[in-house]
């Protein structure tokens, strides 16, 4: 049941990052800038995200950050794969399977470092 509970945590903080991207993107469109740039800074910014909550999980985790890196982008990926299926009803390409290996690949890299990069900072 905690595992279940941490990954929900990071549910949480994905879809924060999300909304966050949403935002920034959206207000990046209106201003006229060309809308190629912004889906390529939305696709920058996503990664980003991976790589940071999975840097964030593999710290606090005792299993290889690699793995958990895989096992939370994955899960990501598969509620990106429902929200694009029931939102936007759009079909699977070979541009979104190179965005999602991008994007686990970045999980990946994420755990990765994590677990090996070590923080000074005390908790209270």
């Amino acid at each position: 049941m905690t595992k279940v509970l941490e990954y929900l945590k990071y549910v949480g903080l994905f879809f924060i990052f999300i909304i966050g991207i949403a935002i920034i993107t959206a207000l990046i469109n209106l201003t006229g800038l060309n809308s190629t740039l912004v889906m390529k800074l939305g696709v920058i910014l996503t990664a980003i995200s991976f790589f940071v909550i999975g840097s964030i999980a593999s710290q606090n985790s005792k299993e290889k950050g690699y793995k958990l890196g895989i096992k939370l982008a994955l899960l990501f990926i598969g509620i990106l794969i429902i929200i694009n299926l029931i939102m936007f009803k759009s079909k699977f390409n070979i541009d979104r399977f190179i965005y999602y290996i991008i994007l686990i690949a970045s999980g990946v890299l994420g755990g990765s470092f994590g677990k090996n990069i070590k923080f000074n900072y005390k908790r209270k």
